[in-house]
């Protein structure tokens, strides 16, 4: 949880109070980094999306489920609001709950023929321009297919549950994260062949990047990233890992769109 919102801390001992009476060990983690302890059997997430997102790297490389607590504004991932806090503690230690699994995307840096990096994320990965950088070129392979160019401002691969992050927001579609695809959104193309292309989720994509005079960056989940060099070459693919997400009741993909985006109605 970030130690910089008082009512997460607020919520933080609240939690810890409610376990001790339980007769379960709790460790509260302020910083969010670093490897989790091997005996975790849960994480509770206090925070937004992207506090979630930082620990889903981390819990991910153990299989270690997550609780969210929505402490942030859309909280698409997050399952509990904290009026609903203690109900869903008692829900939590009584057994009473599924785990949903959800696709990580992972990119791997190729350089003069070699792997040069490795990221993995639970959104996306977005190959893109920096602030000052003129417009760049993407060359975009699909299982080694040619697909396209693009002169743009950068792509966008993502998994489901990054359709309603990035991708949404450079006109992507929303994906139920019930369907195994990946989806390949372009991020300002200079060109009018610009349309999203939705792919297996077991498909490769394989992104060359043409821009020998400007900053370029491969990053995930918009928090860790890698420069990248003209002529690198990206391969996108669904990463070995899943995220696994404590629900403690039935909860449709749509009815949360519904619930999240109702702002948006007219």
């Amino acid at each position: 949880m970030r130690k910089t919102k008082p009512e997460a801390d607020r919520v933080a001992l609240q939690i810890e109070s409610w376990m001790r009476r339980a007769g379960i060990d709790t460790v509260l983690d302020y910083s969010w980094d670093g490897p989790l302890p091997d005996s975790t059997d849960c994480v509770i997430v206090l925070g937004g999306d992207g506090t979630l997102l930082s620990v889903a790297r981390r819990a991910a490389q153990a299989g270690i489920p997550i609780l969210g607590v929505n402490m942030g504004n859309l909280g698409f991932l997050t399952e509990v609001e904290p009026v609903n806090l203690e109900e869903a503690l008692e829900a939590l230690v009584c057994g009473d709950y599924t785990i949903e699994e959800r696709t990580m995307v992972q990119a791997t840096v190729i350089r003069t023929g070699r792997s040069v990096a490795s990221l993995v994320g639970l959104n996306d990965v977005v190959i893109s321009k920096g602030a000052f950088a003129r417009i760049i070129s993407l060359d975009i392979y699909v299982n080694d297919e040619y697909y396209s160019t693009f002169p743009a401002d950068g792509i966008i691969v993502s998994s489901p549950t990054g359709s309603t992050a990035y991708s949404l927001s450079a006109g992507g579609p929303l994906i139920s994260p019930s369907i195994d695809v990946m989806l390949v959104t372009p991020i300002c193309p200079h060109t009018l062949f610009s349309r999203s292309l939705v792919i297996a989720g077991d498909d490769r994509v394989r992104v060359v990047v043409e821009a020998p005079h400007e900053e370029v960056a491969v990053t995930v989940d918009g928090q860790v990233g890698f420069k990248v060099e003209s002529h690198d070459e990206i391969i996108v693919e669904r990463a070995p890992q899943v995220t696994r997400f404590v629900r403690l009741r039935a909860k449709s993909f749509y009815g949360t769109m519904r619930e999240r985006l109702k702002q948006d109605r007219l």
